[in-house]
């Protein structure tokens, strides 16, 4: 479980800074549309106003995003580019309220929006490749699934639950990654090519490209790739301690995406894409902290493949102003990897053995252990919408949409865990098998198997309008009510196993209701206030099965065997004030947002203490409250300043019994606090060519790892990242010089502990980079 806090002493410190910028936020709320009227004052001449509309589709329509009632960080490519944000770390650091937690390598990771992330249960944030879901439920060994980051039009990164329009695991929020779409009218298209260098790594390198085709009047194809290498920086010491594998956690990645615009006539567009993706992890990016740094010496390397692939078809159909979407999607995801068990299976196997932990122990414990671990998931979706032409563009008093939803997503996890060696090592000191020893036998050194299926089915309805109560004001009201349908399927076996049917199957149903309610009022042109009141839920679901011998725990947790095979669904409301502004004729963008959030029933891991294992429940509530903040002022027509970020108080309202976690503690892995500072230069030096550079600072505050105080990793510090990008532009080329952690930030930020072995995750080091596009 990720969860909600602000320790009362955290508070106390924190409180002049939160104080201060609230109360910036809530005096932009009441005096900016007064203060809009007033302005007379100019940094330079007026920006023209189509140069700062910015137009996303986050309530599935196309709109300004200055007059959505809801609190969206927009990164357009050009912004994407010049920040050379590449990874989902980057991006983390450069979103208000949003965090990013790293668990090694790029298939693993967890993202947490406004404080609300979990590591069990559903997923708490929405993921979407244009109308096309990618999100998937919580699994142990799978993170979130992350399209790659190459020919994008811009990323929209939407704060607080989406419930209404996007349904189930939008709690925190919804990202959109929305692609450049195909052209009729023109041949073109860009090529990139990077290379880099990691301080104690290797050399690195990118390329990526895409071309339009038009072919004929009516029909283009758009076609994009990226190939990607990062060297890694993690070096692997022999036991001895001499490196005998330089640079281990490096990764090689591929992806394709083709997009195909069909247009019979000017009422219909047929587009299919398809996009596929693979990363090959040579290794994890963990080091132990007790090596010098950024050493590790596992027997076993935990390599991974992660294979996605999404076909789609969306079908857009207007009548008159009236318009009907069709989105049909399939997505296919699987990570394939495997991990270095010996602490766990190894040493496991050698206590059952030899409990007094003689040489016998000494000699098992140190057999490799191997774990290999294949997580796939399907997904089949469909969603048809009917929506009325928006208020400004009918010039009518309303506007709605409604519309259908369809999931059928299926997961399989295959785990299948070896000590190699075992067959041979206790015949030869015991003069025995295993299944003597054990009672199990261990068919190719095989101790264990577990192999649960889950399937989800859902059917939604959704609809939400907006309507001019007055010339200024406006209300938007939505609902969305889902059907659900959970089922589960295990197969379990070997001495791993011990005490747990060998199959085993459990099945669960709900149907949710998600309103929400936004009220806008457009002081004028340049000014807009909104609040809302949203609610967000996800999903629920089964657990694996337990051993007979663990009904005793789960019935000191209040809950019974049968009823401890399902969790249900947990929801929240969010309640959030905002402003979205523009001064000093258009050339100053202040944006800010106050929240409040309340999660009830929350989807935890509980321990179950008197037998070792741990299950997902519903147990405690707690509350995420805090500012948000996005300023962006063009200071001369040459140089903009830009200024962004978050402050959160996020804690623990109810504790549950088998949880850690006590009432006001820290959400897990949310920074209290980010700030983002950026300067770009951008000018010509005469009709072929211009200069730019930019520098951003990006600072990120201290979370917490764990709930006990004892854990290596119970609090994680502070650290701030630096990168700089300059260059030139000359007609058609581009070449650009960039350093990304400029000052070579090496603060661990994570130290999990396993078995008493410390383990450290670290900021990517110091690189140093080149790229030269060309556009055609």
């Amino acid at each position: 479980m990720q969860m909600l806090n602000m320790p009362a002493s955290a508070f106390l410190r924190n409180r002049r800074t939160s104080l201060a910028t609230s109360g910036v936020i809530a005096g932009l709320l009441v005096s900016a549309s007064f203060g809009a009227q007033a302005q007379t004052a100019e940094l330079a001449a007026p920006v023209a106003e189509d140069s700062t509309i910015v137009v996303v589709t986050a309530q599935k329509r196309k709109e300004n995003v200055r007059e959505v009632p809801l609190s969206i960080t927009v990164l357009s490519a050009d912004k994407l580019a010049k920040q050379h944000v590449e990874d989902y770390a980057d991006l983390a650091r450069t979103v208000p309220g949003l965090s990013f937690t790293n668990t090694g390598n790029s298939g693993t990771s967890r993202i947490t929006l406004r404080g609300i992330g979990s590591s069990s249960g559903a997923a708490t944030v929405g993921i979407y490749l244009n109308d096309v879901s990618l999100t998937i439920p919580n699994q142990f060994f799978t993170g979130v699934t992350l399209p790659r980051l190459f020919d994008l039009d811009h990323v929209e990164v939407l704060r607080g639950p989406q419930g209404t329009l996007y349904g189930d695991s939008s709690l925190g929020g919804t990202m959109r990654f929305i692609t450049v779409q195909p052209n009729l009218n023109r041949y073109g298209g860009y090529l990139t090519g990077d290379i880099s260098n990691t301080s104690g790594g290797g050399d690195n390198g990118r390329i990526e490209g895409a071309i339009n085709l038009p072919l004929g009047d009516r029909v283009a194809l758009r076609v994009a790739a990226q190939s990607e290498y990062a060297s890694g920086f993690v070096d692997h010491v022999d036991a001895e301690g001499a490196v005998d594998n330089k640079d281990v956690n490096s990764e090689r990645t591929n992806a394709v995406r083709a997009t195909l615009l069909i247009q019979p006539n000017d009422t219909l567009k047929i587009t299919p894409a398809i996009q596929w993706q693979e990363t090959h992890s040579a290794d994890t990016g963990i080091f132990d902290t007790s090596l010098p740094k950024f050493q590790e010496a596992k027997g076993i390397r935990e390599s991974g493949i992660d294979t996605m692939y999404v076909p789609s078809l969306t079908i857009e159909k207007t009548f008159g102003d009236y318009a009907l979407t069709s989105v049909t999607s399939f997505m296919y995801r699987q990570l394939k990897r495997q991990f270095d068990a010996t602490i766990y299976d190894s040493e496991y196997v050698a206590s059952a053995l030899d409990p007094d932990f003689g040489d016998n122990f000494a000699t098992i414990a140190s057999l490799p252990g191997i774990m290999y671990n294949t997580d796939t998931v399907q997904n089949w979706s469909q969603e048809v919408r009917f929506s009325s032409p928006s208020i400004k563009a009918s010039g009518k008093r309303y506007e709605w949409q409604v519309g259908a939803y369809y999931n059928y997503l299926r997961t399989r996890t295959l785990d299948d865990e070896f000590v190699l060696g075992i067959n041979d090592t206790v015949q030869a000191l015991y003069g025995a098998t295993v299944e003597d020893m054990l009672g199990y036998a261990a068919p190719n050194d095989q101790m264990g198997y577990f192999h649960p299926r889950r399937w989800l089915e859902q059917g939604a309805v959704f609809a939400e309008g907006s309507y001019m109560v007055a010339s200024k004001l406006k209300a938007t009201v939505g609902v969305r009510q889902a059907y659900a349908w959970n089922r589960f399927v295990s197969q379990e076996g070997g001495w791993l196993a011990d005490g747990t049917p060998p199959e085993d199957a459990a099945k669960s149903n709900a149907h949710p209701l998600t309103p929400k309610v936004a009220v806008t009022y457009i002081a004028n042109d340049n000014v807009n206030l909104y609040g809302s009141a949203t609610k967000g839920y996800r999903l629920g679901g089964q657990n694996d099965a337990l051993p007979n011998f663990c009904a005793a725990a789960i019935g000191d947790l209040g809950l019974t065997v049968a009823g401890s095979r399902s969790y249900k669904p947990d929801s929240l409301w969010a309640y959030e004030l905002g402003a979205k502004t523009q001064w000093l004729n258009r050339r100053l963008t202040i944006n800010g947002s106050l929240y409040s959030i309340d999660w009830n029933n929350i989807q935890q891991q509980l321990r179950l203490a008197s037998c070792g294992y741990v299950i997902t429940a519903n147990a405690g509530n707690a509350k995420s409250q805090g500012a948000e903040l996005e300023i962006n002022a063009r200071v001369t027509d040459a140089f903009t300043l830009s200024v962004s970020g978050s402050l959160s108080d996020a804690h623990i309202t109810k504790e549950a019994a088998g949880s850690s976690a006590k009432v006001g503690q820290k959400v897990l892995g949310v920074p209290d606090k980010s700030l983002m500072v950026g300067l770009d230069y951008s000018a010509p030096v005469n009709d072929d060519t211009s200069v730019f550079a930019s520098l951003n600072w990006n600072y990120t505050g201290k979370s917490y790892g764990s709930f006990s105080v004892t854990n290596t990793d119970y609090e994680r510090p502070s650290y701030s990242v630096v990168n700089t990008n300059f260059g030139l532009s000359y007609k058609d080329l581009t070449l650009s010089v960039y350093v990304k952690n400029l000052l070579d930030d090496q603060t661990i930020i994570q130290k999990p502990s396993v078995l008493f072995i410390t383990q450290g995750l670290t900021v990517w080091p110091r690189t140093v980079g080149m790229s030269l596009s060309k556009q055609f």
